[in-house]
């Protein structure tokens, strides 16, 4: 069984893969240490295929020429994963289950 996960929570990699229904099709995001991810379309017509995410980079510049230690960026939320996906969707060719 599939838990209802809160829009607005953040899974980390220590959560272990998450399960997501979107528009009726099953993926499994799985949050990398680096804070990217990737989304496994288990529900698709092709074993294995799905999307992925580079983790953050931040560029900044100091007078000093010292580098700040930069401010942490927020992991995405599961509204922020549904909105992934469904681009994903959005762009998947019916007849062969792959992006055009």
């Amino acid at each position: 069984m599939i838990a209802q996960q809160s829009d607005d929570w953040r899974p980390t990699p220590a959560d272990g893969p998450v399960d997501l229904v979107v528009d009726g099709e099953l993926f499994q995001v799985t949050v990398r240490a680096d804070g990217g991810y990737s989304s496994k379309w288990t529900s698709g017509p092709n074993p294995g295929y799905g999307f992925g995410s580079s983790g953050p980079r931040v560029a900044w510049q100091s007078d000093d020429g010292l580098p700040p230690a930069p401010l942490p960026l927020p992991l995405p939320t599961i509204r922020d994963h549904r909105e992934s996906i469904r681009e994903f969707l959005s762009n998947i060719n019916p007849e062969t289950g792959y992006l055009d």
